[in-house]
């Protein structure tokens, strides 16, 4: 098309990109002070079973006695497992004093196993599952010699994967070790949490 057509269909009188981007227009305007505040206050998003803030409690000096965990799951006895590995990571840590009896203690730790959840993660071409995440969620408070909360944890996830296997007693195994691993990662997780 000649540029004398071109000019008289309109093409020719329009302005530059670059002049169109520094209008100031009631609209850009706007979506600048948006911006602006999503960036002074972010956008609100946290990792799942990081540390969600859980209040002003120092436990350095302190002794601490560790009920086992309420199992709020179908999955028997997870909360034995689970409640081991708190207690004894919580006896690896030379700031706090482990104690059995709760006369003995500065705070009492409860528990709840609220999530034993598994994801299938990869499916064979007959629809079945060849690998899952089990993730383990718990709720806790900490509770002082007075018998009042002192800290109301949110609560606190984590996952391990594990491939599947055809025999149902291997698969169990694979899955109660996917379990030690997360119920050890939870443990060194609540003991950065609170100490």
């Amino acid at each position: 098309m000649p540029a004398s057509q071109a000019g008289s269909r309109g093409f020719k009188s329009r302005r530059p990109l670059q002049n169109f981007a520094h209008r100031e227009t009631p609209l850009n305007k706007i979506f600048a002070a948006l911006l602006s505040v999503v960036t002074i206050l972010g956008c609100g998003y946290r990792l799942a079973g990081k540390n969600p803030n859980p209040g002003p409690v120092d436990l350095q000096g302190k002794r601490i006695a560790i009920h086992i965990f309420k199992n709020l799951t179908n999955e028997p006895d997870i909360e034995y497992i689970i409640t081991k590995d708190v207690v004894a990571e919580f006896i690896r840590t030379p700031n706090v004093k482990v104690v059995r009896k709760d006369e003995e203690a500065d705070y009492i730790l409860r528990g709840e196993v609220t999530g034993y959840d598994k994801e299938p993660l990869a499916l064979d071409y007959q629809g079945r599952a060849q690998y899952y995440r089990l993730i383990i969620t718990l709720k806790l408070e900490l509770i002082d010699s007075s018998g009042k909360v002192s800290m109301t944890m949110a609560p606190i996830s984590e996952d391990a994967e594990y491939a599947t296997a055809l025999d149902v007693e291997e698969n169990k195994a694979r899955e109660r070790k996917a379990l030690r691993r997360a119920s050890q990662e939870l443990a060194q997780l609540l003991a950065g949490m609170l100490l």
